[in-house]
């Protein structure tokens, strides 16, 4: 239901809140309702008060009955439910629902020592700043223990937060009858006149809320909210965190303003926009390889960074960071706080790019050091700021302007080009008999990547395309290419004088190297023998770009991988291309323009290793020399690139197989360069 969802929530009261749910679990909550327990639906109210939550709000649950108990957490941070206010994140909420689930009735009802705990979680959690505090108290009980003893406790724990807390009352059952009336609306008015302990001080009154009918306790639980609610406060647009939209659209925000007439409210107004449309310009920033960018929101939380997962692969709700777990410079400091107090500036530091080698979970990552200027501006009405990351040695290069030859661009989308007698199929794809390379664009190659993301392609389109791409004379307009995309296609097509004349499909190299292509930043992608890829494939988010730009000017191989179109398990051999030089010389700190790559079977790689006799084939090869050596190839993460055992049919070549320590070679010990197998290892000595 809408009311319950949290950017209602902001919306209608935008201060965050410091929320304890107290609920009880005594033996009769046992009682049935229908089909269900009265615990049930009381737990059931409780998820649905959690689901209200932003992660801008503080949360913590508590059980009572004899006993109180709350979640003691599952790791080394488990303080963060069992004695502070944990964040409203996905993953904490998705904890304390377990929690709730696994509760169970018994024991007596004993009021004092939940309130003494969900005092002490309010007062734990004390950080300055101006929020809601409150707490849920749901029971279906009279206390067991003193009425004197809790509003003691219910006053003298409120003056050590300044009477700042207030406290929402629930009745059901034997609460909901004359003695159990009174004593929770003593405890929402914070006012124990009754049981002789008389108010001190203002207090911040809350309500108690009787439920004859426990089916409408999820309902009544839930619109806590409506209590903090103030005409008088001034409303603006609020922007809730990234969360991902239950009909498919992805990672979303919603903006939403509350309705207020003659001071009641009527309704909140909410428009969803995907991060992907709000981040486009910032996603796709292409400035060279290590200037990026980053937009945090007004809490300081990042929203992008090129260390956290892109909009475009987040299939489930972000888990949100503070930028300063990112950003770790020694003065970042001053810019967080300018940036969070919604100001714009520049300012010098050194920064730290981390890039990964490959896979980020198996080969390991690299980091560069570099001199760069921060620039930081605020984005209006939605509470972002943006920060711009450049090297200070920054210079924009292009391309100088390349005349096309006037026919040789071919778009990868062959389905919708005419009907070509060179069509043909390879491995489980459409390709070209001839050989002829294809190119695809990645959305970064366009002006407005979302349009290219939304709009269908079709066989219109990809006319207009290879008219652009093939004009001489700048006669066709641009169909929505970034200014430097043309020449950059141009300049691909040369990497074809290297690619020999045999990789034509009928000369039968296709066995041994399925494909060989090139790759740059800005999103071009030219692939031979041609064919088609997905249309969010981007060459610089694959491993076999990532590796080589990690290990710049070396030749990289990628661990064992099944090949997407059906040449079976391959590895990619990949070296960077640097921005070119007129003296043809080139060093590793040069910027990179682009990374070649060839894809290999694992049949002709262990092929290359066993023809100079020097390793044993277990081939049948008469050509071949015989030899009682085993070779294998490793990369620096420690991942077998070729050995003998992946040309068996039935080896799986998954990277969680093909690292050095699965290969039975525990008994290797390694020695400079080379390895001594022992009969017995002792790992002492190690």
């Amino acid at each position: 239901m809408y009311l319950y969802r949290p950017w209602y929530v902001v919306a209608s009261t935008p201060l965050p809140k410091n929320i304890v749910v107290v609920l009880d679990t005594s033996s009769s909550m046992k009682a049935k309702h229908g089909n269900e327990t009265v615990l049930d639906l009381a737990k059931l109210a409780a998820k649905t008060v959690l689901g209200t939550l932003s992660p801008s709000d503080k949360v913590a649950f508590i059980s009572f009955a004899a006993e109180v108990e709350i979640p003691l957490g599952k790791s080394y941070a488990s303080h963060c439910f069992s004695d502070h206010l944990a964040d409203a994140v996905p993953s904490n909420i998705a904890y304390l629902n377990s929690h709730i689930d696994e509760r169970g009735a018994y024991g007596s009802t004993f009021y004092t020592d939940a309130l003494e705990k969900a005092f002490m979680f309010l007062k734990n959690s004390e950080n300055g700043g101006t929020r809601d505090k409150v707490i849920l108290f749901l029971t279906d009980g009279i206390p067991t223990d003193s009425k004197q003893m809790v509003m003691n406790t219910i006053q003298q724990r409120n003056e050590e937060l300044n009477n700042g807390v207030m406290i929402i009352t629930y009745g059901l059952g034997a609460a909901a009858q004359k003695e159990g009336r009174e004593i929770l609306t003593s405890m929402a008015n914070q006012d124990g006149t009754l049981y002789g302990v008389p108010p001190r001080g203002q207090v911040r009154k809350g309500q108690y809320i009787e439920i004859q009918n426990p089916d409408e306790l999820r309902t009544k639980m839930a619109l806590y909210y409506a209590l903090f609610f103030d005409s008088r406060t001034k409303h603006s647009p609020k922007v809730s965190v990234p969360y991902l939209d239950a009909w498919g659209l992805g990672l979303i925000t919603t903006v939403s303003l509350p309705i207020v007439i003659n001071g009641q409210l009527k309704g909140v107004v909410g428009l969803d926009l995907t991060m992907i449309d709000l981040l486009e310009d910032v996603l796709y920033l292409q400035k060279g390889e290590l200037s990026y960018a980053f937009i945090i929101d007004d809490r300081g939380r990042a929203v992008l960074h090129p260390l956290l997962p892109s909009p475009l692969d987040v299939f489930e709700d972000p888990i949100l960071i503070n930028i300063t777990d990112i950003e770790r410079g020694a003065d970042f400091e001053q810019v967080y706080t300018s940036m969070t107090k919604g100001s714009a500036g520049t300012k010098d530091l050194t920064a730290v790019r981390t890039f990964s080698k490959g896979e980020w979970s198996l080969e390991g990552r690299v980091t560069k050091t570099f001199s760069a200027t921060y620039y930081w501006k605020p984005i209006e009405v939605i509470g972002y700021s943006l920060c711009l990351v450049l090297t200070k040695d920054f210079k924009q290069i292009d391309l100088a302007s390349l005349v096309s030859s006037g026919d040789d661009f071919l778009y990868h989308r062959l389905d919708l080009i005419e009907r070509n007698s060179d069509l043909c199929r390879y491995y489980n794809t459409s390709s070209l008999r001839s050989g002829r390379s294809t190119v695809k664009f990645a959305a970064e190659a366009f002006t407005d990547p979302s349009r290219y993301l939304d709009t269908e392609e079709t066989a219109g389109r990809v006319r207009h395309y290879t008219k652009f791409m093939n004009d001489r004379i700048g006669f066709v307009p641009n169909p929505g290419f970034k200014s430097d995309i043309r020449n950059n296609v141009i300049a691909t097509r040369q990497a074809e004088k290297y690619w020999p004349s045999f990789h034509r499909l009928d000369s039968g190299i296709q066995h041994w190297i399925p494909w060989r292509y090139i790759g740059t930043y800005n999103g071009v992608f030219r692939r031979i023998p041609g064919g088609m890829n997905h249309k969010l494939y981007s060459p610089s988010m694959r491993p076999w770009f990532k590796k080589a730009v990690g290990n710049p000017a070396k030749l990289t191989f990628s661990t064992p991988y099944l090949d997407a179109f059906g040449a079976g398990y391959v590895i990619t051999l990949s070296q960077t291309i640097y921005e070119g030089r007129s003296s043809g010389v080139h060093a590793e700190t040069d910027r990179i323009a682009a990374v070649m790559g060839a894809d290999f079977t694992l049949d002709y790689a262990y092929h290359l290793l066993a023809r100079h006799g020097i390793c044993n084939s277990d081939s049948t090869d008469e050509t071949l020399e015989k030899s009682d050596i085993r070779c294998f190839v490793m990369d620096n993460s420690g991942f077998i690139v070729i050995h003998a055992d992946f040309r068996k049919p039935d080896s799986s070549c998954d990277n969680n197989s093909s690292h050095f320590s699965h290969k039975n070679v525990e008994n290797v010990h390694i020695t400079g360069k080379f390895g001594f197998r022992r009969i017995c290892f002792r790992l002492l000595k190690v």
